[in-house]
This record gives C-alpha cells, sequence and structure tokens, in this order.
C-alpha cells in the first residue's frame, strides 16, 4: 500500500469525479483493470526510495509534515507519507493550463526505472475519488516552477542585453511587480500547506496592481506596434525609431528596455495569478472534478500568452528593420556619422538579443512533479532531472 517503501506498485487516482475502486495486480506483476474502473483522465502516483543527489535539485522551502499535501500523499488523513521516498506524481494533460506550459517550456516527464504494476485504490462506492485535490495541487506546483524558472532566465536575458548594448537605459524592477511575485510564491506555499490561499498572502493586493499593470502593458505595446506598422521598412533613421519608441508612454528611449522587461513579468506573473486564483476556487469547492479547471483557465491563460507572443513578434520586426544614419548636413563629419552608425548596430542587436530571450523554449507536454519526504517527516518539491 501507499507509505510502504518496499512495494514496487504505482498508484492510480481518478481525477474526475469517478469513485476509487481496490483491486490487485496479476500475479505476474502486470496490471489487471478493476472491475467497474472505466477509462478516463487519473493521477499515476509513484514512489522510490530517495537518492542523496536529489538534494541538489531542492525547490522552494520545505513544507511541514502535517502540510495538506503531505496529507495527501499519505495513506491516511492522519498519517503522512513514508520518510525516504521520492514521490512521482503524473498528470495525463495540463487541464487547460497548457498555454502558460507552452509558454514555459515545462521539463518531459521522467518515468522511473523498472517494473510497475499500476492499480487503482480505494473503498468501492466511497464517492469521488482523492485524486482531484491532489491532482490540483501537483498540477500548480508543476507550473509554478517550469514559469518561475522561465520567467527568472528571460529577466536575466533581457538585463544582461541591456547592460551590454544599452547601459544608460536600466531595467528597474516596479515595486507592485516585486510584491506581486512575493504574494504569488505566498500563495503557492499557503496551497500546499493549507489547502488554500488565505489574506495573509497578500494577492487581493496583487490582483488589483496586476489589473492596472496589464492595461498599461496592453497600451504599450499597441504604441509600439504602430510605431513599427508606421516607419519605412526599407530604411528608417534610427535616431527617429528610438525617439518614436520612446515617446509611447512618454518613457523616452531610455525607458523603453526596461518597459519591455517589466511588460513581459507584469504578464507572466498574471498568469501564474489566474491558475493559483482558480486553484483556490477549485479546492474549495467539494467534489469538483481536475477536469473543471480547464473552462476557469484556458481563455485567460491564452490571453496573456498571446500577449507575450505580440511582444516577441515586435521586436523580432525591430531587430530585422534596417536602420540609417540621418545627416544633418551635406558636411556632417564622418566620426558623427560613425557613431550613428554604431549606435544604430547596438539598437539592432538589442532588439535581437531580447527577441531571443522572448522566444519560448519547445514543451513535451508531459506534466509531473516529484516530492521528496525527509527523515524529519518534512517535505521537499524538487526541480525536473
Amino acid at each position: 500500500m501507499l507509505g510502504h517503501p518496499d512495494d514496487p506498485r504505482g498508484i492510480v487516482l481518478p481525477l474526475d469525479g469517478r469513485p476509487a475502486v481496490a483491486d490487485a495486480p496479476e500475479r505476474n506483476g502486470g496490471p489487471r483493470p478493476a472491475r467497474g474502473f472505466s477509462p478516463g483522465p487519473a493521477l499515476l502516483l509513484s514512489w522510490q526510495q530517495a537518492g542523496p543527489a536529489e538534494a541538489d535539485r531542492s525547490w522552494g522551502t520545505t513544507l511541514s509534515p502535517s502540510s495538506e499535501l503531505a496529507r495527501r500523499l499519505g495513506p491516511s488523513p492522519s498519517r503522512g507519507p513514508e520518510r525516504g521516498l521520492t514521490f512521482r506524481l503524473t498528470l495525463p494533460e495540463a487541464f487547460g493550463a497548457e498555454p502558460l506550459l507552452r509558454l514555459a517550456g515545462a521539463e518531459p516527464a521522467i518515468a522511473y526505472p523498472g517494473p510497475s504494476a499500476l492499480v487503482p485504490v480505494g473503498v468501492p462506492g466511497s464517492g469521488p475519488g482523492p485524486g482531484a485535490d491532489l491532482g490540483l495541487l501537483a498540477l500548480t506546483l508543476a507550473v509554478e516552477i517550469a514559469a518561475t524558472d522561465t520567467q527568472h532566465r528571460v529577466l536575466d536575458e533581457l538585463t544582461a542585453a541591456v547592460g551590454d548594448l544599452a547601459p544608460s537605459c536600466g531595467t528597474g524592477l516596479d515595486s507592485r511587480l516585486r510584491a506581486a511575485e512575493e504574494s504569488l510564491r505566498a500563495a503557492q506555499t499557503e496551497l500546499l500547506e493549507h489547502g488554500a490561499i488565505t489574506s495573509a498572502a497578500g494577492l487581493d493586493t496583487a490582483v488589483a496592481n496586476l489589473s492596472v499593470l496589464r492595461h498599461r502593458t496592453h497600451a504599450w505595446i499597441a504604441g509600439w506596434e504602430r510605431v513599427v506598422a508606421t516607419t519605412d521598412h526599407a530604411g528608417t533613421p534610427g535616431i527617429g525609431l528610438r525617439e518614436l519608441l520612446g515617446e509611447v508612454g512618454k518613457l523616452g528611449w531610455t525607458g523603453f528596455p526596461g518597459a519591455v522587461h517589466s511588460a513581459y513579468q507584469g504578464l507572466v506573473l498574471d498568469a501564474r495569478r489566474i491558475l493559483l486564483t482558480a486553484a483556490d476556487d477549485l479546492l474549495r469547492s467539494p467534489n469538483r472534478s481536475l477536469p473543471a479547471l480547464r473552462p476557469i483557465v484556458e481563455s485567460d491563460l491564452a490571453g496573456r500568452v498571446a500577449d507575450v507572443g505580440r511582444l516577441h513578434r515586435l521586436l523580432t520586426q525591430l531587430s530585422v528593420l534596417p536602420l540609417t544614419v540621418r545627416k544633418r548636413s551635406g558636411a556632417m563629419m564622418p566620426n558623427l556619422i560613425a557613431d550613428q552608425a554604431a549606435a544604430n548596430a547596438r539598437t539592432q542587436a538589442l532588439f535581437t538579443r531580447m527577441a531571443n530571450a522572448l522566444r519560448p523554449p519547445s514543451w513535451s507536454g508531459h506534466v509531473a512533479v516529484e516530492v521528496r519526504s525527509l527523515e524529519t517527516g518534512e517535505l521537499q518539491v524538487l526541480r525536473p532531472a
């Protein structure tokens, strides 16, 4: 049974509200379909002895032995999971979070080595299966790991590009974005610890701020798109293009790179917020299936990801736009012309590196997360191997 380290089997937990059904594997170790267990989305929960190298893959803070995740991983509500095991939770789909995972390029699922008999568990006729809530916690956790890792990588690459090619511009972080990031981390921890997000996480304030920032971002992107649409694609003066981009939002050219940085971060933070708040609502609703999440989040997440796509296309278009030198007079000094040409080259290189930073990595389509049960009884979430 679950929690016994000498049991090589995994278990399958329905995610769509079907009753869990008990059964046993065949003598040769192969799975046998359970009576009354119809096909449908299910969470595969497997485990193996924890290895020493896993400590290097720690993600986030440890969760208490009494956390909601520990309670659901244990063989009974009153007993946490066996210590010294690494649990792997694998989902067949992302249930509406696919747009965010495609943006983040989540790591592929890696199967455990060795045979495993997969058997449904539970008491027949005991009501909805226990997989939906556990699957929802696993889904939000897998998406949060992928999204935060990608977000930090992109922001680091944007900052490095600006530092190398436009050091006078800077990418200072809006305090509202910093506060929203902290609130999202607190909200994710509360979901795993308590199965609900409380007002202490400050998520309500983050929602309000992100809404304001999203409308600001839409105005910026639309303004920048108009600049690109009205420029001469056969060649436009670099000085003029920089001035036009800086007029959007009255940011000035020195504010443009930082605005791109903030726009991307705000969109990704808002996408993460959408999933976390929907998960909180679903966890508070008894007997809800995990597939019920899709209509709640899919459209909104797709909208945020589409906005990031617009930002990527904009920078790609700017990176290939021929920039020319504006000659003020026929007697313009050659060194001034050379300075303008060098500035244009740096500008195009900046657009190129920023566009490359926003290029989404590939996503395998798998959703999986690993959690290690420490000897103290605490749980440690692991990054993908």
